[in-house]
């Protein structure tokens, strides 16, 4: 077995054991946080299925199910999404439009959840950025100049729906390869660091199982389908407009 093998088994490993816990004061972008915390995929996947469980604090309403709120832009969630998962895009509605305010993103979670702002809501994006924009807004809405009450059960997803490479560690330290780089871990141990690919839409590279996100290390389920329930609801006619190559 050669290092990378074993080191990405321990990675997992890891993941598994501390999600939640190590990562609970922070964010993978080291950014401000006015939301409650953060939650792996994995987490919040088993949640939505259960409708709710133990392990999240006050607020929390046992066999209510949480809400997912996609922000990425309609292009990203049409290529792919996780099932039920409400997209309403933050800061951009789609490629060349203009950017979506805080104010505007805020109330339309706000009817998605019908004004419940008790419910517990995931924000998820390409890899855990903007999504952590979408959770500080819903939780602390008079900082963006916002009158409306505060979320007060939102979580980040972590790793996001596409995800980044994962690194290995020694003693707290990022280990670096021969050439000065970040040591890469070979999540799905084929002996080689994959690129990203496009397997829905020529346009959007998201397929890459080396990469540690909802769809790909993670393989949690995933759909294409279009509901007009879970649509944008500000312009859900966009999707329709999008011009996006289907892979053969």
């Amino acid at each position: 077995m050669n290092l990378k093998s074993s080191l990405t088994q321990v990675s997992a490993l890891v993941l598994t054991l501390t999600c939640g816990s190590v990562f609970a004061d922070g964010n993978r972008y080291n950014l401000e946080r006015f939301y409650h915390s953060e939650i792996s995929a994995a987490e919040a996947f088993q949640l939505m299925q259960h409708r709710g469980g133990p392990g999240v604090p006050h607020g929390h309403h046992r066999g209510v199910k949480p809400v997912l709120v996609d922000v990425r832009s309609m292009e990203e969630y049409a290529a792919g999404h996780p099932d039920s998962s409400y997209n309403i895009p933050y800061p951009r509605v789609c490629s060349g439009c203009d950017a979506q305010t805080p104010e505007v993103f805020y109330w339309e979670v706000y009817k998605a959840v019908r004004g419940n702002t008790d419910r517990e809501i995931f924000t998820l994006c390409r890899t855990g950025s903007r999504s952590v924009s979408g959770g500080n807004i819903l939780a602390n809405p008079s900082e963006y100049g916002i009158d409306g009450p505060a979320f007060t059960q939102v979580r980040n997803i972590w790793e996001g729906f596409v995800g980044q490479y994962k690194y290995a560690y020694e003693g707290g330290t990022v280990m670096l390869d021969t050439n000065g780089e970040p040591f890469a871990l070979d999540l799905n141990n084929n002996g080689v660091m994959d690129d990203d690919s496009a397997d829905v839409f020529q346009e959007r590279n998201d397929a890459n199982p080396d990469k540690d996100g909802w769809r790909n290390f993670q393989k949690l389920p995933w759909t294409t389908e279009i509901q007009r329930r879970f649509a944008y609801m500000g312009d859900t006619a966009q999707y329709q407009e999008l011009t996006l190559t289907p892979v053969d």
